[in-house]
């Protein structure tokens, strides 16, 4: 009897052992901070130095992080961030897209270059791109208005608006024949250009003259290459390291003028910064747009349930002052349709 009952003691203790140590390690469960969905960014440019305002030059990062807040999304609290910065070298973006898809992120938010990048890095992780060109989103998306995998988000350019501004151009600078287009060609978003704008160029009677440039560092030889080939006009594309950056604005807009030559962009702050014509839209509102599909992401919609938004306004600026020292009169048809004339 005496060995039954020890042995019974002994499985009593071990029971008990084993109720006291689940307990324990439920606790200690508990008491571990739950997970926080992680938001992931990758951005083409540098860490932002200024705050969300009208009048910003370099990013509109801090939009897109103010309107999160505004959203009810505080790091720390119910939700984490992950930043990578490819400091305006697109080559560098697929391996931080890769970084950030390896970290598990719930949703990654991007822009131009960086779409085709965070695509290529994953096909499950939701995507939102706020913007892109429309070149970009409709490859990408598949189907605008319900995109067919895991990448949607908002257009910044499209074809229809470039052809406008080359419009302008000729009804402003009628004299024009020989337009310079400077773009990035590490942005796969003009891959296809100048192709594609060729026929309307044609119509109007320019000739198209492709300038490659990457960043600020490659304007020089930039800038030579538009002088040696006898162009009489410029058209900046608007990606982040050209018309997105303040300073490759006024670099371009200072030469251009010396030399009496138009410049014009769909960067919305291009005419302000010395350009002759801006025909844009706001980029702070895109991002911020772009914050809300961030949220519905984390609040459970799927990518195929916000289709891919286009801008429902542009911005058509022209710099008066400008146009007088390159010689040119803003005919009234033009003026009428401006939505602010720069004196």
């Amino acid at each position: 009897m005496g060995r039954r009952r020890f042995i019974g003691t002994l499985a009593t203790a071990a029971a008990l052992f084993l109720v006291v140590n689940i307990a324990l390690i439920a606790d200690a469960w508990a008491q571990q901070p739950a997970r926080l969905p992680k938001v992931a960014i990758l951005s083409q440019g540098a860490p932002p130095a200024e705050t969300c305002g009208a009048n910003m030059q370099a990013s509109s990062l801090p939009c897109f992080m103010d309107a999160l807040r505004e959203l009810g999304h505080v790091e720390g609290k119910n939700v984490s961030f992950e930043f990578r910065f490819a400091e305006q070298d697109y080559t560098r973006l697929p391996a931080l897209a890769a970084e950030l898809v390896g970290l598990r992120s719930d949703v990654i938010y991007t822009s131009g270059a960086g779409a085709a990048a965070a695509a290529n890095a994953t096909t499950t992780i939701p995507i939102i791109v706020g913007p892109a060109s429309e070149e970009t989103l409709t490859r990408l998306a598949g189907n605008l208005a319900r995109p067919t995998g895991n990448v949607t988000g908002f257009t910044l350019v499209s074809v229809e608006q470039e052809i406008k501004l080359l419009q302008i151009l000729k009804e402003v600078a009628p004299r024009t024949s020989r337009l310079a287009l400077v773009l990035n060609p590490d942005n796969p978003g003009y891959r296809n250009y100048p192709g594609i704008l060729a026929p309307t160029a044609a119509q109007l009677g320019m000739t198209l003259i492709k300038i490659e440039a990457r960043n600020a560092s490659d304007l020089p030889q930039a800038l030579a290459a538009i002088a040696a080939y006898g162009a009489n006009a410029i058209y900046l594309f608007d990606d982040a390291a050209l018309a997105g950056s303040g300073p490759v604005r006024k670099e371009v807009g200072e030469w251009a003028v010396k030399r009496k030559l138009p410049v014009v962009s769909p960067n919305a702050r291009v005419a302000s910064d010395g350009g002759l014509i801006s025909f844009g839209t706001d980029l702070n509102t895109l991002n911020r747009r772009a914050a809300a599909y961030v949220d519905k992401i984390l609040k459970g919609v799927k990518p195929a349930d916000l289709p891919v938004e286009r801008p429902s306004k542009f911005n058509l600026s022209v710099n008066v002052k400008i146009a007088k020292v390159l010689g040119l009169t803003i005919p009234q048809s033009v003026l009428l349709r401006a939505d602010e004339a720069i004196q």
